[in-house]
């Protein structure tokens, strides 16, 4: 079957099947899908905090979901169904990651970092604004792409690269052998024990205890035992800060940086952290070296950096963080304008799907199959669409009225929402279907400035703008997650024989308990990111916010956001990854050095290891793949482990600052 995968005709052939088949394979189990559920709302908060760590957000729902399904015994498309509940409920959390924290670092909350007050945090959104609007966004977001998967499914099938490895995991779920469930249970205890053993450090070097002479705030176990030297601090094996003036090097104990560059293999890991070492051995060493000056936001004026203590880390804030936001837009903008041909392919299709003659149903034509009689729905019904095209509408705009903003632009603001998700979102699944990425962040930047430009001349004050920008921002990107989501779900349902109606379901289910944890979990961490408790790198927020200073009140050294774009653009015409170079720009080189260590460490144990064993052992592909399986479950421990102990740790140091009236 694989070897015809992605031709149309094995697809078609599927489809017809499924809508016979399927309506008895694929049934609904409301205890297996809650327990999808369950999984997908736990990485929904895990997720916010590695993609604050990290700016990326690592799917381990799926894997941890399937792993389980098979130690059970389910069957591939009750896996399939919880899984698409999981995903549905851990990707929403997308929005709140790469924008929503920027509300937050410009707002009063803000302590540590270089952006000028130009919101009070009593104009800070409403948690449960944020909510219903991202409920709402997100399921019209995944109705929509009832439309689009005859087409780009069935009759000419995406690429969508690396798919083919779920479908093969799906596939293996139908062995039911002792040593198949043998295998999925031993991969649960991997990722139990490296979880234990990744939280168990994590808990160590974060959390803080009251130790004699530590005072009230405390001091993590790692850090009293060395709090006589200056060689290590808050996690972080490093230089003195009194040395760092023409550079800073540090190595950062994460357990989560090594699993993620497990994922990601060497060239990834290599091409995110060259923006790292540009900017730690070139930039920095050149801004001090030319006593290059720079502008700093809270003093209102540009000051001479070289002359100050901790000369690198000063130009790390002032000049390579608004360079990384530039690259990362310009990588993100040059990214959509290399896929131009794909917008123009997406284009074709919208206008084909919307023809009239595309619906004209001759005589002699089978009826459609969306609903089989006596049997039930095989495809959820697209007359649905422009009912949620309508809830949403309303129920967005009273949801934003009912919370403090002004009427009209909340209406135009939902009217813009119902459009630019379906245009754009096609388009971002589109390209995600040729590239294995969907551009949630260059697309997102396009509705920031759509809804500025709105906003502005809709004569709104621009505290008012910025919020209501960001806060649209966030809704749109927990939307256009939500498309890729589920026709990622449509994909592999096709050959496992699922009937869509089925993936649909558990998708919406996911979603409302997913973005209620996400948003609870955004507010809490970006309270701890603003005040600067919790040490999170949140890339795409300060991007967010860099570009809305930019915009609002020319807060912002344009010369060096000029350059960063420049850059950026560079790097994705030479190398298609402009958008992780300017992400690596973001980091210390404490943070890259753990994520190259994985990456080469995945290269060497395949080739030193997993190939030389395929070949002696005469290994089918099955047993192969549950050899790498093993791996990604201990990556996933260890990811999990983390950021399970740094969310309770975040939300230990911020509670104090939410019951002081701080808000």
């Amino acid at each position: 079957m694989y070897a015809n995968l992605n031709t149309g005709v094995l697809e078609e052939y599927l489809d017809e099947k499924n809508a016979s088949d399927g309506m008895k394979l694929s049934k609904w189990s409301w205890p297996k899908v809650i327990i999808g559920v369950a999984i997908g709302a736990a990485f929904a908060l895990i997720n916010q905090y590695v993609g604050l760590k990290i700016g990326m957000v690592i799917g381990g729902s799926w894997y941890v979901s399937y792993l389980l399904g098979m130690a059970l015994r389910w069957k591939p498309t009750e896996i399939n169904i919880a899984s698409g509940a999981s995903t549905g409920a851990s990707m929403i959390c997308t929005g709140f990651v790469f924008t929503f924290p920027a509300i937050y670092l410009l707002s009063g909350w803000n302590k540590v970092h270089p952006y000028k007050q130009l919101i009070e945090n009593s104009a800070i959104p409403p948690i449960p604004v944020a909510i219903v609007a991202t409920i709402l966004a997100a399921i019209l977001g995944c109705m929509y792409f009832i439309i689009f998967r005859r087409v780009w499914l069935v009759e000419d099938p995406l690429p969508m690269p690396g798919f083919q490895a779920w479908v093969k995991l799906l596939d293996m779920a139908n062995d039911f052998s002792a040593g198949a469930m043998e295998h999925a249970k031993r991969a649960i205890r991997y990722v139990g024990i490296f979880m234990l053993l990744s939280g168990a450090l994590t808990f160590l070097k974060d959390f803080p205890f009251k130790f004699k002479g530590t005072g009230e705030e405390g001091m993590p176990v790692l850090d009293y035992i060395f709090r006589k030297t200056e060689y290590y601090e808050a996690g972080d094996i490093m230089m003195p800060y009194s040395q760092a003036h023409y550079t800073w090097i540090n190595f950062t104990v994460t357990p989560m940086l090594m699993a993620t560059g497990w994922f990601m293999k060497s060239r990834a890991a290599a091409l995110v952290s060259l923006g790292t070492i540009f900017s730690w051995l070139i930039v920095i060493p050149l801004a001090v070296a030319l006593g290059m000056p720079a502008y700093v936001p809270t003093l209102g004026e540009k000051v001479i950096l070289a002359d100050m203590s901790m000369a690198a880390l000063r130009v790390f804030s002032y000049v390579v963080k608004p360079m990384a936001a530039g690259a990362i837009l310009g990588g993100g903008m040059t990214g959509l304008i290399k896929m131009a041909p794909m917008f123009k392919s997406a284009t074709a299709d919208l206008f084909k799907l919307m023809s009239p003659k595309k619906n004209v149903v001759k005589a002699g034509d089978a009826p459609s199959k969306a609903y089989v009689k006596g049997k039930g729905w095989y495809e959820w019904p697209i007359s649905h669409i422009p009912i949620m095209m309508l809830i949403a509408f309303v129920g967005i705009s009273l949801t934003w009225i009912i919370g403090g903003y002004p009427p009209l632009p909340s209406i135009v603001f939902s009217l813009l929402l119902i459009v630019t998700t379906f245009f754009l979102g096609a388009i971002a699944v589109k390209v995600m279907g040729e590239t294995s990425v969907e551009p949630v962040s260059g697309t997102s930047f396009i509705v920031l400035l759509m809804l500025f430009g709105v906003f502005s001349l809709m004569g709104l004050d621009m505290p008012q703008v910025i919020v209501m920008s960001l806060l649209g921002t966030t809704v749109f990107g927990g939307a256009i997650s939500m498309s890729g989501d589920i026709v990622t779900d449509f994909k592999n349902a096709i050959y496992i024989g699922n009937r869509p109606y089925m993936q649909m379901k558990g998708e919406l289910v996911g979603i409302v308990p997913g973005a209620i944890i996400a948003a609870i979990g955004a507010t809490v961490l970006s309270i701890g990111l603003a005040q600067g408790v919790v040490q999170l790198q949140a890339p795409q927020a300060h991007a967010f916010a860099t570009i809305t200073s930019a915009i609002a009140v020319k807060e912002v050294d344009f010369l060096i956001f000029g350059i960063g774009i420049a850059f950026g653009i560079l790097m994705e015409l030479v190398t298609g990854m402009g958008t992780a170079f300017g992400l690596g720009m973001y980091f210390t080189l404490g943070l890259s050095f753990p994520l190259l260590i994985g990456g080469f460490a995945r290269d060497l144990w395949e080739k030193k290891w997993l190939e030389p064993k395929v070949k002696k052992e005469n290994w089918d592909e099955k047993k192969k793949t549950i050899k790498l399986l093993d791996t990604y479950m201990i990556a996933t421990g260890l990811i999990i482990g983390e950021a399970l102990i740094g969310v309770i740790v975040a939300i230990y140091l911020v509670i104090p600052l939410l019951t002081k009236g701080l808000v």
